[in-house]
């Protein structure tokens, strides 16, 4: 199985992303499910059923503060992947810090920076303009919302797309 674990977005802030997305939309590939959207703190990989029972016994003992994230706009890696940034959070980077120490097996070397944001379209560099110039005379209303829990994600292939399922949950205080 193939897991991460990252922030799943409230199902409100999901739909209100997905209904300013909507009319952007000139053909269905490469859009994500609004239902998969989330925040990847961890990427986890393949792993067998004893090494989840490490990961959740781990993520239980995570200690942290609940605390609020804000979107702030789209825009795009190399004109492939278009996705939603949030806003400077020091309590979002003390936490992935935090993520980042709980797994240190599960570190990769040569990491990228973490930029923290949400994928909601892949693989669209022929729409590219046309996505530029709609982000561009539609605004988009940024939205704040709390960050009350981590959560394990269980990530599968379908035919056509990637799809992630909440696993398990962890709150925080």
């Amino acid at each position: 199985m193939r897991l991460f674990i990252g922030i799943d977005l409230p199902d409100s802030v999901k739909q209100e992303i997905d209904h300013y997305l909507r009319p952007f939309h000139q053909s269905p590939k490469g859009w994500e499910d609004p239902h998969d959207y989330h925040q990847t703190l961890l990427f986890i990989g393949a792993t067998s059923e004893e090494e989840l029972t490490i990961i959740k016994d781990r993520m239980k003992n995570i200690q942290f503060h609940s605390f609020r994230l804000e979107t702030k706009g789209f825009t795009f890696f190399n004109r492939r992947i278009m996705y939603l940034a949030f806003k400077t959070s020091d309590e979002l980077s003390k936490l992935k810090r935090l993520i980042d120490e709980s797994f240190p097996e599960w570190q990769r070397e040569g990491t990228k920076e973490f930029i923290p944001h949400v994928t909601v379209k892949r693989w669209q560099r022929y729409e590219y303009e046309h996505l530029h110039q709609s982000l561009k005379s539609n605004e988009f209303q940024n939205i704040e919302f709390e960050v009350n829990k981590i959560s394990l994600f269980l990530s599968h292939k379908d035919e056509l797309n990637r799809k992630y399922h909440v696993i398990h949950n962890v709150s925080l205080k």
